[in-house]
């Protein structure tokens, strides 16, 4: 009897049917009483429509059990942090040749500076420094006592406009870190062309107290 069950199964295996009858779960062979078909070792028959979506616990337990198993989720929370991020603001205030008073423009240029700061309430170790320039023209030892005198006019200025002395720090470096070179030129056409040279470049550094979002990734 058992045997002929045996047979009865492998053949529908291989028409992937359940003898034309609805079966006990899809995907497996049944018999006339809509019951799993087993083995003589007692394992369920599959059918060719069979697969692990329909796998039933009767049957094939190990893999229910790995399939509906909870996956981990992974959920993006945003963080919010404070942190102190370095300010830099840049600018040239521009002089004639040979001059260490500033220009219109160059006084524009740092009213424009100072309407940008941040708050002082925002701002921790807040510190300046002014570097003055001049350009190659002349000898050393005279660019480099004017290159002082243009930090020295800036410096002024800003302290005129309410900025901390003791907060400020003003150098001259000559000729040195030209922006442009104007090779080939000569005359009053060179001395046009070097203008970019003759400048004071401020650096504003401080600490300012800013929030961060960040997204970290939550297993759940």
């Amino acid at each position: 009897m058992k045997i002929k069950q045996l047979t009865r199964a492998i053949v529908l295996v291989g028409l992937g049917v359940g003898g034309g009858m609805a079966s006990a779960a899809p995907g497996y062979v049944d018999d006339s009483a809509n019951s799993i078909t087993r083995t003589g070792y007692g394992d369920c028959l599959h059918t060719n429509r069979w697969s692990e979506q329909n796998a039933i616990a009767e049957c094939d337990p190990e893999i229910v059990a790995a399939r509906d198993k909870p996956v981990a989720v992974a959920a993006v929370e945003v963080v919010i942090r404070k942190e102190l991020k370095p300010i830099r603001l840049g600018a040239d205030a521009l002089f004639d040749f040979d001059s260490a008073v500033l220009t219109d423009d160059g006084r524009a240029r740092l009213d424009s500076v100072m309407s940008k700061l941040p708050s002082r309430e925002m701002l921790q170790d807040k510190r300046i420094t002014i570097t003055g320039f001049t350009d190659r023209l002349g000898p050393e030892g005279y660019n480099q006592k004017l290159s002082e005198k243009r930090a020295k006019a800036v410096h002024d200025y800003l302290v005129s406009k309410g900025m901390r002395d003791e907060a400020i720090d003003a150098r001259g470096l000559g000729a040195a870190k030209p922006i442009v070179n104007c090779e080939g030129k000569r005359g009053n056409v060179l001395i046009e062309c070097l203008a970019p040279n003759r400048r004071t470049e401020i650096e504003f550094s401080a600490m300012e107290v800013i929030e961060v979002q960040e997204e970290v990734e939550v297993i759940k």
